[in-house]
């Protein structure tokens, strides 16, 4: 996220200097309620999301708080302005940092957010996560003065397994303080939903809104940039390729995808590996590759959404083999440019919309003869265009069902903050 180009583009030319925080009154002849929507960063999904949310729900004016600097990846994008958007962090203060590293920094954040709520005709909230100490402070607020909050989250129960019994005891202490402070819970699918039910989430009041990228955008085909992409890459239109895309980080488990790899190229010859991101273990992971295989796999490093579409597009076959992964928004961008998705049991987004051995396929986190059987078996000359065809089926039904402005809408209703609709 470049912060400058953001601040250019925002609405009431908020600017992001060091120490510098946003006006909490603004001069408007906009008298709509207003709807905060708090978040650490501005991602590309994230904006797509506000930006439905600002087109969709007209009778309230949105207002996008963001409280941190980048984090893994610093993306360069406008903002419109019917996104309103405040920031409340400095420079350098990042989402990944321990909430407690700063505690009176947090705590004072949290009290600017809470005066940007007084100041601005806030009717109701709904806020990215519930780590920080200036969310908590912001939640115990809005309960205070019976402003209805939501938290939006990707948590998910299969990335809750392995935790010792007092990390599970501190957990669901802090988890049911929250809980009982806030409206309802919007959760990206089934695995959210069973995580927040199991720490005491009323299921009544959870609401589906998962992240959100503009499908059409990954849709289409840009065929001059794909072209230079190609070239920049070195990448063959004879050739096929699996596709990672994301951090190069422990978590990801892209030595399994090298050693995945690794298993099936012999029987797999016009096949090649792209590896798109950056981080901590790339060199590691660049030395892991054997020797004779090192021309068949390509490092592109991070790319920013354009040149990410056009990966996608280069690419036939996906390939998320995380053993941590609460949601993976990389999966519906996949989809939505048409390839075949193979990921692993615990990826929320893979659980809601892959169905094994039709539209793709799942295999157990961390076992490398199964994640091999199943590149192996996408990648048959015979197999591949159908899984093509069933994955882009796969999503449009996911998404005939699974609309995320109708269900904020849903939950602001259930707490009348708009209309109930007459039958």
């Amino acid at each position: 996220m470049n912060m400058t180009l953001l601040a250019e583009h925002s609405g009431g030319g908020d600017t992001l200097a060091a120490g510098v925080n946003p006006l909490t009154t603004r001069t408007s002849s906009d008298t709509r309620p207003g709807l905060a929507m708090i978040a650490n960063v501005t991602t590309p999904y994230r904006l797509n999301l506000h930006k439905l949310v600002a087109a969709g729900i007209p009778e309230l004016k949105l207002h996008t708080l963001i409280t941190h600097g980048p984090a893994d990846f610093d993306w360069n994008q406008t903002v419109p302005e019917s996104l309103h958007v405040s920031y409340f962090g400095a420079p350098g203060d990042s989402p990944k940092a321990s909430t407690f590293r700063h505690p009176i920094y947090e705590w004072r954040k949290g009290g600017r957010l809470i005066e940007y709520v007084k100041a601005n005709n806030i009717c109701a909230v709904i806020m990215l996560g519930y780590r920080y100490i200036s969310y908590r402070r912001t939640i115990r607020y809005c309960h205070q003065a019976g402003i209805p909050l939501f938290v939006n989250n990707d948590s998910n129960i299969q990335n809750d397994r392995h935790m010792s019994l007092a990390k599970r005891w501190l957990k669901t202490r802090m988890y049911r303080w929250w809980l009982r402070r806030v409206s309802g819970v919007m959760s990206m699918g089934e695995f959210g939903d069973q995580f927040f039910i199991r720490y005491g989430a009323n299921p009544q009041r959870l609401y589906r809104v998962a992240y959100t990228p503009d499908y059409d955008a990954f849709a289409v085909v840009d065929e001059a940039r794909l072209q230079r992409f190609r070239q920049k890459f070195g990448l063959s239109t004879d050739r096929k390729y699996l596709l990672y895309s994301g951090r190069l980080a422990a978590v990801k488990r892209v030595d399994l995808l090298i050693d995945a790899f690794a298993a099936i190229a012999g029987e797999r010859p016009n096949w090649d590996l792209l590896i798109a991101g950056d981080g901590p273990r790339g060199d590691e992971l660049r030395r892991r590759v054997l020797e004779p295989l090192r021309p068949r796999v390509t490092w592109t490093g991070f790319l920013e959404q354009e040149e990410l579409k056009s990966a996608y597009h280069a690419s036939d076959v996906l390939v998320l083999p995380s053993d941590f992964e609460p949601w993976a928004v990389v999966v519906q961008e996949a989809m939505a440019a048409g390839l075949v998705v193979v990921a692993s049991h615990v990826v929320g987004a893979a659980h809601e919309l892959i169905e094994d051995k039709c539209s793709g396929r799942i295999f157990a986190a961390g076992e490398l003869v199964e994640l091999a059987q199943a590149i192996a078996d996408v990648t048959r000359p015979d197999a591949i265009d159908s899984y093509k065809k069933k994955s882009r089926a796969a999503l449009d039904n996911w998404r005939g069902v699974n609309d995320p402005v109708a269900e904020i809408r849903r939950a602001l209703k259930d707490v009348g903050v708009l209309a109930a609709e007459v039958s």
